[in-house]
């Protein structure tokens, strides 16, 4: 539990007025943790930073990679990648690129790597990571992690065989650790990958192992995205029935499991298919429907950038006129089955 931030100002405040440089090098880690839990991230990276100064005065790089490293974290949330990148290397020059401040330093690398759009170099860095992690005893399910990261990364760089042997270890991993949500997730993950590379057949049966787990622990979240590559297995067959159908399933299961992005997916999907079939009502009610359902799941802002754009795009391919006479067919029927006139 994070302490209030007037209390640790007040203890960094007397930490500086004794003097003692540990003493101000531990109330500003207690005080960065205070900040980053209000939110106040910049503040938070210039305490990290100033107890590094304090630590490397002493001569302790483990503490001073570690702040570093924590500092470089909290610059990439601010979206100032160079500045992090440059502050985690830093970090990983003071532990020789060994021990686990070197596993999360290359793992921080791949994060920042990724944000910045240049998978391949987050997938060479999420590997230095495993490496490093060889040598001090790295668990598995934090391997896993690291291995779905790497995975993620090289489906980017179009390395589909590469990312299905890592998550078919990470499965391994996670399962034999006891962890079903997690391997779920995985299953879920290697199917989008055979998916990606269009080896539909094998993604057939990973699609059907997912659904076993999450159905025995009724994940409703990840049952409403195993719907949704059963749509897409679907229409892969050219079935726009069953696609439509599993898009459904996959929207009730995700405001089941409180799955905003997960529901989004189906809203769209179904959007997509009832107008394909030459129904603009179903298309219509779709977006309509989500909206106003993600509305009492996320801020209004954020329902509305999800739907909004989609429905902009709609109004254009159809026409104004059009446009605006399903929507008043959509407005009467609802009214109907509201019991108003």
């Amino acid at each position: 539990m994070s302490e209030n931030l007037e209390t640790t100002t007040s203890r960094l405040n007397q930490a500086r007025q004794s003097g003692d440089a540990d003493a101000i090098a531990a109330a500003l880690a207690v005080h960065a943790n205070a900040l980053i839990q209000h939110g106040q991230l910049g503040l938070a990276q210039q305490a990290l930073e100033e107890a590094s100064n304090i630590h490397s005065s002493r001569g302790r790089t483990y503490d001073v990679a570690r702040c570093l490293q924590m500092a470089g974290t909290l610059c990439r949330f601010q979206g100032r990648l160079d500045e992090a990148e440059k502050l985690v290397t830093r970090a990983l020059d003071f532990v020789d690129g060994a021990g686990p401040i070197a596993v999360s330093g290359y793992a921080e690398l791949g994060e920042i790597a990724m944000a910045s759009g240049r998978a391949a170099n987050a997938a060479a860095e999420y590997q230095a990571a495993l490496d490093a992690g060889r040598s001090t005893g790295l668990i598995d399910s934090a391997r896993a992690t690291l291995l779905r990261k790497r995975a993620v990364a090289l489906v980017s760089t179009k390395d589909y065989p590469t990312a299905v042997r890592d998550l078919q270890t990470a499965y391994e991993l996670l399962i034999n650790a006891g962890e079903r949500p997690a391997a779920t997730r995985t299953l879920i993950e290697k199917a989008t990958a055979l998916q990606h590379a269009r080896q539909f057949t094998e993604a057939e049966a990973v699609i059907r192992a997912a659904m076993e787990l999450a159905q025995s622990a009724v994940d409703h979240a990840a049952l409403a995205d195993i719907h949704l590559l059963s749509a897409t297995q679907a229409l892969e067959q050219h079935d726009t029935g069953a696609a439509l159908l599993a898009s459904q399933t996959a929207r009730s299961e995700a405001l089941a499991g409180n799955a905003a992005t997960s529901y989004i997916g189906a809203a769209h999907a179904i959007a997509q298919l009832r107008e394909a079939a030459g129904d603009r009502l179903g298309a219509y009610e779709a977006l309509a429907v989500g909206w106003v359902t993600l509305g009492d799941l996320l801020p209004k802002d954020l329902a509305r950038a999800a739907f909004e754009p989609k429905l902009r795009e709609m109004r254009e391919r159809w026409g104004q006129d059009a446009f605006d006479e399903t929507k008043k067919k959509y407005e009467a029927i609802r009214r109907q089955a509201l019991g108003r006139v």
